[in-house]
C-alpha cells in the first residue's frame, strides 16, 4: 500500500484513518495511527520485532512533518485547531482519499468531491475578481479584490498568505483532477457545470492576480513576525 507515495502522503492516509473515530485528534493519535499504518517509516528503529518492523512509533518523526510550518498545514492539508490538536482540510481529506483509492485499486482514478469542496469553487467563481477578469477587466481589478479571491486581507502576514495560496490551489486542483470523461466534475449529489477550460480560467486569475499584484505580495511576505505555532 505504501508504495510509490510520499511521507507526506502516508501521513495524510493516516490523519483520514484517525478521522474514522475522531474529526479533530491530536499529535499523539496520529503518530500512533501512522505507526501502525507504516511502522517502517514511522517506528523507532533499533526496536524490531521478528518481521523487522519497529515494534515503537518515532514520535518526532511524525512531529517534525506536522509541527511549525511543514508541508502539510503550509499546503493547506492539515491545520492546527489547539495545542498539538490538528483536523483534516477539506482539501486535505479530499487529497487523502484520492491517495487511498489509488493505493488500493493499483490505478489513478477520478473522486467526487466534496460539499466543502465544491462551494469553495463556487465562491471563486462568484468572486468580483473572476467576474471582472472574465468581463475583459482587468485595469479594475484592485488590490482589496484580490485579496477577497484569495481569502487574505492587506494586513495579512507571509504565513497567512502561503496558508491561502496553498489551500486554493489545491481547491482548484482537486476539480481539476476530478473532472470526467465528459469534462464535467462531479460530487457526491449532482455535478458541477465547469469544464476544463473554467477551471483553466481559475488558474489564470490566481497567476494573473500575482504578477499584477506582486510588489503587496512581497510587503505580506516580509510580514513574519507572527506567533510560532
Amino acid at each position: 500500500m505504501s508504495r510509490g507515495i510520499s511521507i507526506a502522503d502516508k501521513l495524510l492516509i493516516s490523519a483520514l484513518s484517525v478521522e474514522e473515530t475522531k474529526k479533530r485528534f491530536s499529535a499523539e493519535d496520529l503518530v500512533v495511527a501512522a505507526w501502525k499504518h507504516f511502522p517502517r517509516d514511522f517506528g523507532l528503529q533499533g526496536y524490531l520485532d521478528n518481521s523487522g518492523n519497529p515494534i515503537y512509533p518515532n514520535s518526532n518523526r511524525v512531529y517534525a512533518e506536522i509541527m511549525g510550518s511543514k508541508p502539510l498545514r503550509k499546503q493547506g492539508l492539515l491545520r492546527k485547531v489547539g495545542n498539538k490538536m490538528y483536523e483534516l482540510t477539506e482539501v486535505g481529506r479530499s487529497k487523502a482519499q484520492q491517495i487511498s483509492s489509488v493505493q488500493i485499486n493499483g490505478s489513478s482514478s477520478k473522486w467526487a468531491l466534496a460539499r466543502e469542496t465544491v462551494e469553495q469553487v463556487i465562491k471563486l467563481f462568484e468572486s468580483k475578481t473572476v467576474q471582472k477578469y472574465r468581463s475583459g477587466n482587468l485595469d479594475q481589478i484592485s488590490f482589496f479584490d484580490a485579496c477577497g479571491f484569495w481569502g487574505l486581507t492587506p494586513r495579512s502576514n507571509a504565513k497567512e498568505l502561503w496558508s491561502q495560496f496553498a489551500e486554493i490551489e489545491s481547491v482548484i486542483d482537486s476539480v481539476d483532477n476530478a473532472l470526467g470523461p465528459d469534462d464535467i466534475a462531479s460530487q457526491k449529489h449532482g455535478s458541477i457545470p465547469y469544464s476544463k477550460e473554467d477551471i483553466n480560467v481559475l488558474h489564470s486569475v490566481h497567476r494573473t492576480l500575482q504578477e499584477k499584484f506582486c510588489n503587496e505580495i512581497e510587503l505580506i511576505k516580509k510580514r513574519t513576525d507572527e506567533r510560532k505555532t
